[in-house]
């Protein structure tokens, strides 16, 4: 397989995406941290994207109630870990991927850097229980000046966030405390963000009455594929800087109501925009 041709694979790319542009995709780096969820999606689509190199992080390992809708839980994939059983799908989507693999988190900035170092843009698909690496990963994204975007996927849907290194932070957008102990009980605040959206399953999970959050194969899919366009968009040029929906602007897709939206959450309109 490594005779195939990078342009041949990629053909129906190009009419949407021009030569140019696909080059760009070609030569873009983007770090994914976290391939459980969402990340793995993300990954997948944009290596279908035809982007060249990936950096994909994760410690954990799959079981069984990770089958609904992460995209490497399958029966052969059972206790091995996410990142490196991602990374060999990721390879056989794109022969042409440059793949670094982290099966533990770096747990320096140092070494999270090392992650991140290249990239044209980073993904945030940490689980929130994380929230101190969350942060870390947040601030580091917007020293190193590069975008960070994150999808997580309430209900039948998802919510993107775009952070912009000059923008609103990833603490100001979920209210984070800045004190460590303060933050090992911070809910975020899903009800204010998603305002009339939100659903009673994730009331009952902010509140404790659910010990998790019910999620589903769809909004996973979701999640994939607006980070993933969104994305390539900004790498290839076609999404123009000024037309980037940056925090505090929300992307927000529900299929079981089916809207598709851009909005600022009333706690954030006062922000500046």
């Amino acid at each position: 397989m490594n005779n195939m041709d990078y342009t041949q694979v990629y053909q129906r790319n190009i009419g949407l995406f021009t030569p140019q542009q696909q080059e760009k995709l070609r030569n873009a780096k983007v770090a994914v941290a976290g391939v459980g969820g969402v990340g793995g999606i993300q990954a997948a689509t944009l290596a279908r994207f035809g982007i060249g190199e990936l950096a994909i992080m994760d410690p954990g390992v799959f079981d069984e109630p990770d089958m609904n809708r992460q995209f490497a839980a399958m029966v052969a994939n059972i206790g091995r870990n996410k990142a490196a059983a991602t990374a060999e799908m990721l390879k056989e989507i794109n022969p042409f991927l440059k793949l670094t693999v982290y099966e533990q988190s770096p747990a320096t900035e140092e070494g999270l850097a090392e992650f991140m170092q290249g990239s044209d843009i980073v993904i945030d698909a940490i689980d929130y229980c994380g929230i101190d690496y969350k942060v870390m990963f947040a601030q580091l994204a917007r020293k190193m000046g590069i975008i960070n975007i994150s999808a997580p996927i309430p209900d039948f849907g998802t919510f993107m966030v775009i952070f912009d290194p000059q923008g609103m932070t990833m603490e100001e957008f979920y209210c984070v405390p800045a004190d460590p102990v303060a933050r090992t009980t911070h809910c975020v605040p899903y009800d204010q963000l998603l305002e009339e959206h939100h659903s009673e399953v994730l009331i009952d999970f902010m509140s404790g009455k659910c010990n998790h959050i019910s999620t589903n194969a769809g909004a996973a899919c979701l999640s994939g594929a607006i980070v993933a366009t969104e994305t390539a968009l900004i790498i290839t040029g076609k999404r123009a800087n000024e037309n980037i929906a940056v925090a505090p602007r929300i992307t927000y897709v529900d299929m079981m109501n089916r809207i598709f939206e851009t909005y600022i959450p009333k706690m954030h309109r006062q922000s500046k925009q």
